[in-house]
């Protein structure tokens, strides 16, 4: 399902495909077959491009590389009697420093960074599309999120990344999800989670690349750097395979069901992306030093995952889904006040917030209550068939 996607490189990322791409120049010699590749416009370094090649009879990927800016050549050879291709770059335009970036892990990274490999001649791989290939079947697991705006069920996917899929489950069954805003939320990009966190996770190292796309739905870890992941994701609410999946950390884990995307449409986007990076968002350190307070003061529009668990993932050990024999309690906090001194239309706007706060938390006592009769069926049916 196609949706919306981050239009260009300061908002805050560029549209990788069907942004004018020219149509690459191809021709047969008595070493093989050469394409030259043009840059288009909108297609920032880490952008996969389809290139048609034989009259479209075969489409071949190649990822733009880093330091390559619109207007670059990319020299695409396959040698006479090989089903190989190789790259070369060719004319090189620099990437134009505007400042401009995407970040999912938190750390800049700003453009126009030094060429890793200048025009020398040597080959690069490229991928050739195989539609017959396919991930070999596994169990996959599912977690539902119970939400302020309805539930997401994401379907955990070990094949794709077993330590990221596990320490996911990990953090759903304890209760760390719980009651946590989605701080980060750019409209047709990502919407990003996990902070503040309840307990320090020790870094899981990165999983093996398999090559799944960053589509609509795709759920992954964010991170700092190489094997640094700890309990903050994102989840994808748009199609960001032309910006993510070039670093070792990138990785889907899983991805949103089929009957819950729509449910992603209605995730607050108003406030974009955190502070950091120049969007109107939340201040990172402040959640991780004042936690929903600040954040429920400060950006009352926010969504939350009101709870979360998994439905068919027992601990090792267990033999049903983590029971909730103390589930998570929700303390209710007193009705905060507005500040002295507001004028009577901040009054009224203070206290509609407030209102929706102790809405979020009556929600949240209801989905833990629905839980705990959940599991609790599951135990009694486990007993029955035993």
């Amino acid at each position: 399902r196609a949706r919306g996607a981050c239009a260009s490189a300061g908002d805050p990322a560029a549209a990788g495909r069907g942004s004018g791409q020219r149509a690459p120049a191809m021709a047969s010699t008595t070493q093989g077959t050469q394409v030259t590749l043009t840059i288009p416009e909108g297609a920032p370094p880490g952008t996969l491009l389809s290139v048609p090649v034989r009259g479209g009879a075969e489409q071949i990927k190649v990822r733009v590389p880093d330091g390559l800016g619109p207007g670059s050549t990319l020299i695409i050879t396959q040698p006479e009697g090989s089903e190989e291709w190789g790259m070369k770059v060719g004319k090189v335009v620099p990437v134009a420093d505007d400042g401009g970036g995407y970040h999912v892990d938190g750390q800049w990274s700003p453009n126009g960074k030094a060429l890793e490999h200048a025009g020398n001649g040597s080959y690069q791989p490229v991928e050739v599309s195989s539609p017959g290939a396919a991930l070999d079947s596994a169990v996959a697991f599912t977690v539902r999120l119970d939400t302020t705006v309805g539930p997401i069920d994401i379907i955990v996917r070990p094949d794709w990344a077993p330590l990221g899929t596990r320490r996911f489950l990990e953090l759903a069954s304890s209760g760390d999800l719980t009651d946590l805003a989605f701080y980060r939320a750019i409209k047709g990009c990502i919407v990003q989670f996990g902070l503040p966190a309840k307990r320090t996770w020790p870094c899981i190292p990165d999983d093996p690349p398999t090559g799944v796309p960053f589509l609509l739905g795709a759920v992954s870890f964010a991170a700092i750097g190489e094997n640094t992941r700890r309990s903050t994701l994102f989840i994808c609410i748009g199609d960001m395979s032309h910006m993510l999946g070039q670093k070792s950390w990138e990785t889907p884990i899983g991805a949103v069901a089929e009957s819950s995307l729509d449910v992603l449409e209605n995730l607050d986007t108003t406030y974009g992306d955190i502070a950091e990076f120049g969007g109107t968002g939340p201040d990172t350190s402040r959640i991780n030093s004042e936690g929903n307070a600040y954040l429920r003061a400060n950006f009352p529009r926010l969504s939350y995952i009101l709870s979360a668990w998994p439905l068919n993932w027992p601990p090792d050990g267990a033999s049903g889904p983590p029971s909730p024999a103390a589930p998570q309690v929700v303390h209710e906090q007193p009705r905060a006040q507005p500040p002295p001194g507001m004028d009577p239309a901040g009054v009224a706007a203070f206290a509609a917030q407030e209102a929706q706060r102790q809405a979020a938390q009556a929600s949240q006592a209801a989905a833990e209550a629905a839980r705990a009769q959940y599991v609790e069926e599951a135990r009694q049916a486990a007993q029955t068939a035993e």
